[in-house]
């Protein structure tokens, strides 16, 4: 196995360690981004409260409009009533003072469901208030864990790219030219071992002939079938 070879299975593993670290970054900063968004959540959740509790208020001023159009409306008919003469007078008088009782009950009615409802807004307000603010003191302390948790993680991945680059450094530029354009697809099977005469990135036999130059040659050699470089375990 010539030198360029050696050092690129101990590339490949490196390249491999780096590409379990990397992923452990994100996984960390995850935690507090499921945090930041769920508290985003809850803030839009206050928000939709708030404006219902503002179209509740608008309600109850309307219906508060209606009593007093209606009561108003009752004061003239009973104005009316000192001077009408005949009974179809009367009934019709009487039907409009029915009516407008009926509205001024009804939007009682609506203006006490509507405070009842107000009551379970402010309640909920609350809820939702200190639910924002354990959110809050949450992301705080998972901003510092995260920043030692990744500080770690980057300061072990700063380890683990200071070998490689003591590694590529021994490598002839095009043979690492030639590795990094099949890491591009292969990941971190670039550089598989030939177990029972078959490649062990796409487990298709070899060939008796490469198999042979596998043996014999110090050249690196692929895969005839995927175009993974090979070696042979020594």
């Amino acid at each position: 196995m010539n030198k360029d070879l050696q050092n690129l299975i101990a590339l490949a593993e490196i390249d491999k360690e780096a590409s379990q670290l990397e992923p452990q970054i994100t996984d960390i900063e995850n935690e507090l981004n499921d945090k930041i968004k769920l508290q985003a959540k809850t803030k839009d959740e206050l928000e939709s409260l708030q404006n219902s509790a503002k179209r509740a208020k608008v309600d109850i001023s309307a219906n508060e409009l209606i009593i007093q159009e209606n009561s108003e409306k009752i004061e003239q008919i009973d104005k009316k009533m000192a001077s009408v003469k005949s009974e179809q007078e009367i009934r019709a008088l009487d039907a409009e003072n029915g009516l407008a009782k009926e509205k001024i009950a009804y939007a009682n009615e609506q203006i006490a469901h509507i405070h009842k409802e107000l009551e379970s807004f402010v309640e909920k307000e609350e809820e939702i208030q200190n639910r924002i603010q354990e959110l809050e003191k949450e992301i705080e302390v998972s901003k510092e864990d995260v920043q030692k948790k990744t500080a770690k993680v980057k300061a072990e991945l700063k380890k683990v790219f200071d070998n490689k680059e003591k590694i590529a450094k021994n490598i002839d530029n095009k043979v690492l030219i030639f590795y990094e354009k099949i890491r591009k697809w292969a990941k971190d099977t670039s550089i598989v071992v030939v177990k029972k005469q078959a490649c062990s990135g796409c487990y298709i036999r070899i060939n008796d002939m490469v198999y042979s130059e596998l043996l014999k040659s110090d050249d690196i050699i692929t895969c005839p079938h995927c175009g993974r470089i090979l070696y042979i375990a020594q």
